[in-house]
């Protein structure tokens, strides 16, 4: 790439969205209205005019001086009835509250609320002031995560990766069984590599068209069709769950999250059957609504993947969800099995992947900042991350019931000890070492 990709950049980015907060308030402080009721406007009036003034009055505080615009309930899995009091803005303020506690699919996902104020007014004391409030739990400003891949060399198309990891070296076992979700800005499911793999894809509110590309490639390194005599082979046969969570338009020169779907599709994958789920994403704000989110998945034994980042040479931050306990976080190799320049290093490094010159799949149309179609060898721990998650699905189809924690454990001592560790069992550049086929699926 000569000209670099908005979604490839590699300089800081922002790490919260502007003007947008989560508010998580106390358990049992909103008033619940019973499932079947949740319809019924006269119910809902009865809920909200009896609405605690240490729930309302925060609110309030913000529309008098911070420009609330919205309120909406994050994890509610009704539309509210609403509602009838659509032209009084106070009303349907209090009725996203009763949402947020009444039709939330988990206890631990109640009283959760994202409130969308005037550009600019979110400063560290208004939060303070927030957090110290009778009814809330937490307020937090919502994170942006942002895309962890970059363009490579076109020259070297060759599947370097899979003799890498020793694809060819075992017999690959099947895993049309499990199901690897994508988060990821889309995927061209009409693609001839890809076309039965994918599972479902839910892309919500946003459009249906991968315009950056990112997810068409990481689903590519998952499970593009092998032997097809079609472009390449993907590291699983497995079958692909995705959500797409990026909005369609740079901004600032970045494809970001868009906030809410994000959230939401982390809490749908839970429910989802996925066994894996694969993250080629991150951000350095830390937020408490988005580990909660990982807890959830860890326990329910699904197998979290993530990207290191490529930020490396501009200061090296620590980076989420990669940096959250119980996620994999898997950094890039180059062909020479030495880390990739960009390559973020750490404490909370799990494992190494190829992440450099990976070629796979893109959407089949051009979009107007990716003029590649149908393939391209692109960098980033974007890339490195999607062959663990594939190597997880194929150690699952052969061992089905092995928890989270067991293949977490299988992936750090199965690993390839590579001569920049040094002789040493783990570095914060390689953790455990590389990903390899024929140790992990013996």
């Amino acid at each position: 790439h000569k000209k670099q990709h908005p979604a490839m950049r590699s300089a800081r980015r922002r790490v919260h969205r502007s003007g947008q907060l989560i508010i998580c308030f106390k358990a049992g402080a909103i008033p619940r209205v019973k499932s079947g009721l949740l319809r019924s406007t006269r119910r809902f009036g009865e809920a909200f005019t009896a609405m605690p003034e240490a729930v309302s009055e925060p609110l309030a505080y913000l529309e008098r001086n911070f420009g609330l615009k919205h309120v909406k309930p994050l994890f509610a899995e009704e539309a509210s009835p609403g509602m009838r009091f659509s032209g009084i803005r106070r009303a349907r303020h209090m009725a996203a509250l009763v949402m947020s506690e009444s039709a939330s699919p988990a206890q631990e996902l109640r009283g959760f609320n994202t409130v969308t104020l005037d550009a600019g007014q979110i400063t560290p004391a208004l939060l303070k002031k927030l957090n110290a409030s009778e009814a809330i739990e937490f307020a937090e400003r919502m994170p942006v995560r942002w895309l962890a891949a970059q363009g490579g060399d076109p020259r070297r198309n060759a599947q370097w990766g899979l003799h890498a990891i020793g694809w060819y070296d075992c017999p690959i076992p099947d895993a049309r069984g499990i199901a690897v979700a994508v988060v990821d800005t889309g995927v061209d499911a009409n693609h001839p590599d890809l076309k039965g793999a994918i599972d479902s894809y839910d892309h919500g509110k946003l459009s249906a068209e991968d315009i950056v590309g990112h997810g068409t490639h990481v689903s590519g390194i998952i499970a593009a069709t092998a032997g097809n005599r079609v472009g390449i082979s993907g590291v699983s046969n497995c079958r692909i769950k995705v959500w797409k969570v990026f909005s369609d338009k740079p901004e600032d020169g970045d494809y970001l999250t868009d906030g809410e779907t994000y959230l939401r599709a982390l809490r749908a994958v839970s429910d989802s059957g996925a066994r894996v789920l694969n993250l080629s994403l991150g951000g350095e704000d830390v937020s408490k609504t988005e580990e909660l989110l990982f807890r959830r998945l860890v326990t329910k034994d699904i197998v979290v993947v993530a990207a290191m980042g490529n930020e490396y040479e501009d200061g090296n931050p620590v980076e989420y969800p990669g940096a959250f306990p119980g996620v994999i976080a898997v950094g890039a190799v180059s062909s020479a099995l030495r880390r990739a320049r960009f390559s973020n290093t750490g404490s909370h490094i799990r494992i190494v992947a190829p992440g450099v010159s990976i070629l796979s799949t893109l959407p089949m149309r051009k979009s107007a900042d990716r003029k590649e179609t149908n393939y391209a060898s692109w960098d980033g721990t974007s890339m490195a991350t999607p062959h663990v998650a594939a190597a997880v699905a194929l150690l699952l189809g052969r061992r089905p019931k092995l928890g989270a924690t067991a293949v977490g454990m299988a992936l750090q001592r199965r690993s390839k000890r590579l001569s920049g560790m040094k002789g040493k069992a783990w570095t914060d550049e390689y953790g455990y070492g590389l990903l390899y086929l024929p140790n992990l699926i013996k």
